[in-house]
């Protein structure tokens, strides 16, 4: 994230837990609906987050930065 160009919207980040249980909740300061405190509680294997920087760059972004904007879980889905 801090080496993503200035021009990046979008930033895809892959990873494995604990990682990304420990980078998203930190991230996030707020959600749309009970997101985030979802995340905070347990971060769900297979989850996909959606966070809005709100218009900060990525390498600029700092904990509590960020709205959870979607959280989805598709494990077992066919």
């Amino acid at each position: 994230m801090r080496e993503a160009p200035a021009e990046v919207e979008t930033l895809p980040l892959v990873g494995r837990n604990p990682g990304p249980e420990d980078l998203v909740p930190a991230l996030v300061s707020d959600g749309l609906d009970d997101t985030a405190d979802r995340v905070r509680v347990t971060f769900p294997t297979s989850a996909i987050t959606v966070l809005d920087r709100r218009g900060v760059l990525w390498r600029d972004l700092v904990p509590a930065g960020a709205l959870l904007t979607s959280l989805t879980v598709p494990r077992g889905r066919r």
